[in-house]
C-alpha cells in the first residue's frame, strides 16, 4: 500500500471512530457533551395554527387582540379586532384575521394622529380618527376573499380581514 493510501485509511479509520463517539478505552462517556445545539421549533404558516376559534372558522391562535364569538361582549359581534397606530407603526401586528362569509366584524383603532380607516372595496365604509381616541369600524363580510382596512393617509395596513 502506498503512503498516500495508508494515510487516507488512516484518516478514514480517525474519522469513523469520531463520528462513532469511541473513546480509546471504549467505556461509555458519563459527561454531558461540551456544546448543545438548540433546534427551533418549525414555523407555522396562519393557515396551519392551531385555532381557538370553532372549528367552523379558521383561528388567529395568539392574536390576543382578536376576540370572538362571545368572547367580543358585544351581542351581534362574530369578531373584533383592537388595534392601534402609534409612532408611524401598526401595534400589535394582527396580520390576517379569518373570518366566515356573513360574520359582523368591528374594528377599535386608537392612533397618535388624525387619519380615516378606510375599507377595501367598501368606499361608504370609512371612519374618521381622533387622536388618542378609539374609533370603531364595522363592516360585515359578504364575499370571500381577503378585505384590507388601511390608514387613508399614512397609508397604514391595519389588518386584512380573510373570508372563506
Amino acid at each position: 500500500m502506498s503512503r498516500r493510501a495508508a494515510a487516507l485509511a488512516g484518516t478514514i479509520a480517525a474519522a469513523a471512530l469520531a463520528v462513532a463517539g469511541c473513546s480509546a478505552d471504549d467505556e461509555p462517556s458519563t459527561q454531558p457533551p461540551a456544546t448543545y445545539t438548540s433546534v427551533p421549533a418549525p414555523a407555522m404558516s396562519s393557515s396551519a395554527a392551531p385555532s381557538a376559534a370553532p372549528s367552523s372558522a379558521a383561528g388567529n391562535a395568539g392574536q390576543s387582540n382578536v376576540k370572538r364569538g362571545a368572547d367580543t361582549g358585544e351581542a351581534g359581534v362574530d369578531v373584533l379586532v383592537t388595534v392601534g397606530y402609534q409612532g408611524g407603526k401598526v401595534t400589535p401586528e394582527t396580520g390576517v384575521v379569518d373570518v366566515k362569509v356573513g360574520n359582523k366584524v368591528k374594528i377599535t383603532v386608537t392612533s397618535d394622529q388624525a387619519d380615516n380607516v378606510d375599507v377595501q372595496d367598501q368606499p361608504g365604509e370609512s371612519v374618521a380618527l381622533t387622536p388618542k381616541k378609539a374609533q370603531d369600524i364595522t363592516l360585515t363580510v359578504t364575499k370571500p376573499g381577503d378585505t384590507k382596512v388601511t390608514l387613508r393617509q399614512s397609508g397604514a395596513l391595519l389588518v386584512t380581514v380573510h373570508a372563506a
